[in-house]
């Protein structure tokens, strides 16, 4: 489930099971598997630890893992690396573990990234909570798309202390080359002279009036146009997307966006691109590229131009399946309405 909400987001996966590889306790020393994992590791943005709790810990080989991190060949291995941590359990301990991975991941220079605590006893019981899993799973994903900081724990804490004496050090020598300033002193007042112009002629001010009134009609039939737009659907605005669309901005672009869009007005619509044309269809297609899912008012605010598309999916307001790199293209190639 995991693996599979990660790759509709176009996120490449690998993934690691421990028990294929031979790893001995750990004796202070490098051991060969160990290293092949740790370069799998290295090269990744981030990494979820899937782990079975056993006496309210991690199981033996997960610890012994844990363990050969502390190696000093592997030391800058996590530094800076997201984290998130799936622990699983049927008996109990299952939060107490994941507290206690996360604190290991972040005392060895990594960034915590969240966690899925479960107390399972049927594996069909996974089912009625997926949704749950997938959105905790998409907010990883956001968190490291976003490179969101590492918030400050007694774990950095030594490293802080250092920066802040560094710090320290250099302001008080910067401070020593900063001399005093002292703003100049104006002897004089500069008068400044009001201007007087001549009287308008009657011709001129006839000309001002035209154009006070020509501006006054201008300014009231865009108010009247912005009403008229305000009073669309989602659906409406949805339908004019094709009227809206760019085609010099895709003349060899060729996609399918669906849409599920929930609220008062529930619906389902698709839009095909195919090389400069831009056709909207009601219902749903078993080709789409991807597929949004949104309440909507998020979505008649993305049709506006006053929220990207990008930034709903960011900010968890968007749902998003398939190809999500697609979702620059819905904000590039169609102008705001």
């Amino acid at each position: 489930m995991v693996s599979s909400t990660l790759k509709e987001l176009q996120v490449e996966v690998e993934e690691i099971l421990l028990n294929k590889y031979n790893i001995p306790y750990y004796c202070g020393e490098s051991q060969k598997d160990m290293d092949k994992i740790l370069e799998k590791v290295k090269e990744s943005s981030a990494v979820i630890l899937g782990v079975n709790v056993i006496l309210r810990a991690p199981s033996g080989l997960f610890k012994v893992f844990l363990d050969y991190l502390t190696y000093s060949s592997y030391k800058n291995i996590l530094k800076d690396k997201y984290g998130f941590c799936i622990s699983l359990t049927s008996t109990n301990g299952e939060r107490e573990t994941a507290e206690y991975i996360l604190k290991s991941w972040e005392t060895l220079g990594g960034i915590e990234g969240g966690r899925i605590p479960l107390f399972i006893k049927d594996n069909r019981e996974i089912e009625d909570i997926k949704e749950t899993i997938e959105k905790r799973i998409e907010d990883f994903y956001r968190i490291c798309r976003q490179k969101r900081k590492k918030l400050p724990s007694s774990h950095n804490i030594l490293n802080i202390e250092k920066k802040d004496e560094i710090k320290i050090e250099i302001d008080k020598e910067e401070k020593s080359k900063i001399t005093s300033w002292t703003p100049p002193v104006v002897s004089e007042k500069e008068e400044v002279k009001s201007m007087v112009f001549e009287n308008f002629s009657k011709k001129q001010e006839e000309d001002i009036k035209e154009l006070a009134e020509f501006f006054k009609k201008q300014l009231i039939e865009e108010k009247n146009k912005k009403e008229i737009k305000s009073t669309k659907t989602a659906k409406q605005l949805t339908k004019n997307l094709p009227h809206y669309f760019q085609p010099h901005l895709a003349a060899n672009f060729k996609a399918i966006f669906q849409f599920h869009i929930t609220g008062e007005e529930n619906f389902e619509s698709y839009i095909i691109i195919d090389q400069g044309k831009c056709t909207y269809c009601d219902g749903v297609s078993n080709k789409a590229d991807i597929t949004i899912t949104g309440d909507e008012t998020i979505w008649s605010l993305i049709l506006k131009g006053e929220l990207s598309a990008q930034k709903a999916f960011m900010t968890g307001q968007l749902k998003v399946r398939g190809n999500f790199m697609l979702l620059n293209k819905l904000d590039q190639l169609f102008k705001k309405m």
